[in-house]
Order: structure tokens, then C-alpha cells, then sequence
């Protein structure tokens, strides 16, 4: 077999978890929840080309500068439709598949890929898409000064090496079996380095150019966006003109769906998922692991409080019942867990976290106390203003009210909250990670390192280190078992957030709408989209 073959069958029955949604015929069923996923045996024709799509976002793209668009939830599927992405996680096959690459081979040991391009590939202003160009996009993450949220990932590659005008070779740090997802994502969006360099950061956050299907038309920053097909595509052609807007909460997305007001809609949350399935709407479902937590400041940007204390981390972690916060806010239909990974994931081993134990939360916290004379059990909780993070503020602070902590709750405005979050402005906030199971480990050694993107945290333990690094260097199925096993087993002991649930979300796709594929982090792809009769 050849080599580029076998690293994807390696990574499709080893690294790739069934949590994401199935589909390739109009049958084609979701394999978390039995839902119907949308058709995408077709693409647009020449003869289908025209109609508008427009699609309800959770949270707008905040700018088209590099690096912005990882998630579907945060607008993924705009950057990618201007962008395009090297590699595609196909989640009805469980692999990996070249989209702007031609190929992506590994050494034995997964410390070198190698990646070839297509050839003919142009960006939208009319360059060629070079091997020059995709250094230098890795580049462009790896600056802290460009803010990336693969900065992590991309932090991996020790050096690229640009072979030929069509090949390039990344040089790991480390061995990463599950390297591709870094090209899946964010960090498969090349950015024209010449373009990219004539323009100013400010022009170019909002008059991106890239080798996607669609061009930008207009832009209203957290409004709207309107894009235009692409003519040059090298997958063309392209059909419909993109709208995405955006409608505050899951539940005003999902009535703007059942309105007609948008096409497809992106859903975060088991009630507003739930009801959309229950309707018989079909769509693309991706369980997000550890997609909820409440994240506790160990240390970061000069806190020195009561949560630089491990045990009155897992006092928290204790003090939680899941199950009573699941029937509170969503009437049981949530997915409430203490641990790492969702069970329904291929990793799953039977892991489990720091659950509910009040009895053992009222001792970590009395004995914290005991050693702590000046601390009284006062706790800040940062939550956002929307009900739905009220409500868990409400019940978070019950419970652990119960447990001898004095907890005040601190709202503010979504957009403040992330904000604070980054700059770790805060004691403990509500919030949540982006776990693919595409490869699980990418999501976590950026939560658990020094210096990771989303170490919200700023946990700093040698041994937390050292065993994220180990489930990231496993390449086969009974490995990353066990080197999530022990994983599961030291964040147990250091507890940088406690998590509260897996987190579903939900694209919802109207039938009138075909050819939209699936990729990593409920973001869809629009290059073979169109609206059917």
C-alpha cells in the first residue's frame, strides 16, 4: 500500500472517532442520533447556477485575517467559503481527503509530511497557488502577533520546507499521528503571500482574497456577510450567491429556519438540536467532547486566588452535579459527563472525571480553608448575559454554594466574556472546548501546555504536559486508549476546568438546499452547493 494511502487508513481506524455526522445519499442517517443528514451526492452544474443560500450563524466570523474561522460555531464556514482548505475531514468515511492538496504522505513515524498541490490551482485575484504560499501561511499562524487559533498546532511544525513550486515538507517537532487536522482547518486556508503582503492587516480583515469558491461581495462586521461565486474556481462550477447572518441564540436560528427566513442554520445546544431532530429537519450533528466546561484560573496573568489551589479545583469539579444542571436547562436531553471524551467517541474506554461528590467537595474545600484562614470560600463566576448561561450561572453557584463556596456571579456581555477569557481576566467562567475527534489530542494539548491557544487556565504541570504529548504521538487505536487513560487520570488530579457536558450542535439544511459537505468542527463547505427546484 502505498504510503500517502496507508497514513490516512492509519488515521481513519485509529485516530477517528463516529461523532460527526454521516451522509453521502439522501438517506444517509447521523451517527450520534439516528438524524437524517442532508444529500450530498450531487454538486452544482452549470445549469443549476443562480438562488441565494443564507445560513443563521451562532456567531459571526470576527474578521477575515488569518486563522479567525476554525469553528462552525465561530464562523468557520465563511472563511472557508473565501479560503477553501488543503486537506477535508470527511466524517462519513472517517478520513482524511486532499481538497486544494493533491496528496499528503507521512514518514514511518509521522514526524514528516509531505504535501503536493494541485496544479492549475489559482487565488481569486488570479496567482497561482504555490508551495511558497503555504510556508508562508504557517508562518503567518505561528506569529503570536497574527493572534491564529491554530496557533498551537501550528507551533508543531518545526520547519517548512518548500521542495518545489508544488511540494512542501513540514518538519514536526514530535510525532503526531493526527497532523492533518491542522490542514483541515484554519491552518489548510492559504493566504497569497504577495497579496497578502501589498494589503494592510485592516484592509485585508475585511477584503480577503483566497482560492475558495466564492469571493467577498459585502461585509457588515458581526451583521452580515454576502459572497459571490468564485468564476476561477479549479472545483467550479459554483452555483449560489451566500448570505450568512446573524440571529442571536440557537432557538431564534432554529424559528428563522422554520420560517423560511434562512436555508441552513448553525445549532448549538441539546433543546434547540433536539427539537430540530425531533421535526424530522435534516442536518449535519457533531458531539463536541468536553464541549461545556467552567474553566478555573490556576495562576494565569497574576492570579494568585483560591483556584491556584488544585484541591479547590476538584472541590469544584465535586461540588458539580451534571445531571441536576442537564434536567435545569435542557429537561434531560443533554449529554452531562465529568470526563474527557464523550462515550460515544472511539476513544472512549470507560474514562471518567471528578464527578459529583458533595460529601468529598465539603471536605477539599473546609480543608482549604483550614490552611487558608483568610479565604472564606469567595468565588467570582464570569458569565455571559444570554438566559441560557444565566440560568447555568444560577444553578452552577447553587451547588457549589452548597459545598462551602461563596460565590458571586459576574454578567457581562458574550463578546466581553470571550475576550476576557483569552486575556484570562477572570476567576472561573462558563465556557467550553472544541474537541474533534478527528484527532481529540490537537484540542487538548492546546488546552493542557504552557503557552497553548486555548490554555485559557494558564495550567502549567509538567505531568499534564507529558502525558498530552504521549496521546498525541500514538498512532494506533489501543495506544491512544491507553495513552487517554492516563491523560483522563492526571487531569483528574489537576483539574484546569471541570467539565459539565458534551456539547451538540447541529447545521440544519433545509431540503430545498443540496451539495453542502461536512468537515472538522461543524464547519460545511459551500463549493458544491445549490438550490434545487
Amino acid at each position: 500500500m502505498p504510503r500517502a494511502i496507508r497514513a490516512l487508513s492509519v488515521l481513519a481506524t485509529a485516530t477517528i472517532a463516529l461523532t460527526a455526522c454521516g451522509g453521502g445519499g439522501p438517506d444517509a442517517t447521523n451517527s450520534a442520533s439516528g438524524a437524517t443528514a442532508p444529500d450530498q451526492s450531487e454538486r452544482c452544474t452549470a445549469d443549476r447556477a443562480g438562488g441565494t443560500i443564507t445560513m443563521g450563524e451562532y456567531a459571526m466570523l470576527p474578521s477575515f485575517a488569518p486563522g479567525q474561522g476554525q469553528h462552525g460555531v465561530r464562523g468557520g464556514s465563511e472563511s472557508a467559503a473565501i479560503y477553501d482548505r488543503l486537506m477535508r475531514w470527511n466524517p462519513e468515511a472517517a478520513e482524511f481527503e486532499p481538497k486544494l492538496a493533491e496528496s499528503l504522505e507521512s514518514n514511518d513515524d509521522n514526524t514528516v509530511w509531505t504535501l503536493t498541490l494541485r496544479e492549475g490551482v489559482t487565488f481569486s485575484n488570479g496567482d497561482p497557488l504555490t508551495a511558497e504560499d503555504v510556508a508562508f501561511t504557517i508562518g503567518l499562524h505561528q506569529d503570536p502577533a497574527t493572534r491564529s487559533t491554530v496557533m498551537t498546532d501550528a507551533l508543531q511544525v518545526d520547519e517548512v520546507v518548500v521542495v518545489d513550486s508544488q511540494t512542501v515538507e513540514f518538519r514536526l517537532t514530535e510525532a503526531w499521528a493526527g497532523f492533518p487536522i491542522l490542514l483541515a482547518g484554519t491552518g489548510g486556508e492559504v493566504i497569497p503571500q504577495a497579496a497578502y503582503e501589498a494589503s494592510t492587516p485592516e484592509e485585508w480583515a475585511r477584503q480577503p482574497i483566497g482560492a475558495g469558491a466564492f469571493v467577498m461581495d459585502s461585509y457588515i462586521p458581526d451583521q452580515e456577510v454576502v459572497l459571490q461565486p468564485n468564476p476561477d474556481y479549479y472545483g467550479g462550477p459554483v452555483c449560489p450567491t451566500l448570505e450568512f447572518i446573524r440571529i442571536p441564540g440557537s432557538q431564534g436560528t432554529y424559528e428563522a429556519f422554520q420560517t423560511g427566513e434562512v436555508q441552513v442554520g448553525f445549532l448549538r445546544g441539546a433543546k434547540s438540536v433536539t427539537d430540530a431532530q425531533d421535526a424530522g429537519d435534516r442536518g449535519f450533528e457533531t458531539i463536541a467532547s468536553a464541549g461545556s466546561v467552567v474553566n478555573l484560573n490556576t495562576g494565569a496573568a497574576g492570579y494568585d486566588g483560591v483556584l491556584t489551589d488544585e484541591r479547590a479545583r476538584r472541590a469544584v469539579s465535586h461540588a458539580l452535579d451534571r445531571d441536576l444542571i442537564n434536567q435545569r436547562l435542557t429537561g434531560g436531553v443533554g449529554q452531562p459527563t465529568s470526563a474527557l471524551i464523550a462515550d460515544s467517541s472511539r476513544f472512549y474506554d470507560g474514562q471518567e472525571g471528578p464527578g459529583y461528590d458533595e460529601a468529598e467537595a465539603k471536605r477539599l474545600v473546609d480543608e482549604v480553608k483550614a490552611d487558608r484562614p483568610d479565604w472564606n470560600g469567595e468565588l467570582t463566576l464570569l458569565i455571559a448575559d444570554s438566559p441560557e448561561n444565566t440560568e447555568s450561572g444560577v444553578a452552577i453557584k447553587a451547588l457549589l454554594d452548597a459545598a462551602g463556596f461563596d460565590v458571586t456571579l459576574d454578567s457581562a456581555p458574550v463578546t466581553q466574556v470571550v475576550a476576557r477569557q483569552f486575556t484570562k481576566d477572570f476567576e472561573a467562567v462558563i465556557g467550553g472546548l472544541a474537541v474533534s475527534d478527528a484527532d481529540p489530542a490537537s484540542a487538548f494539548y492546546s488546552a493542557f501546555v504552557p503557552g497553548g491557544s486555548t490554555n485559557l487556565s494558564g495550567i502549567d504541570d509538567p505531568e499534564l504536559t507529558k502525558a498530552v504529548t504521549e496521546f498525541k504521538a500514538a498512532s494506533d487505536l489501543d495506544s491512544q486508549k491507553a495513552a487517554l487513560n492516563h491523560l483522563q487520570e492526571v487531569y483528574n488530579k489537576a483539574v484546569p476546568f471541570a467539565v459539565l457536558a458534551n456539547s451538540e450542535e447541529y447545521v440544519v439544511v433545509d431540503d430545498s438546499v443540496a451539495g453542502i459537505s461536512p468537515t472538522i468542527y461543524s464547519t460545511v463547505l459551500f463549493d458544491g452547493a445549490f438550490v434545487q427546484d
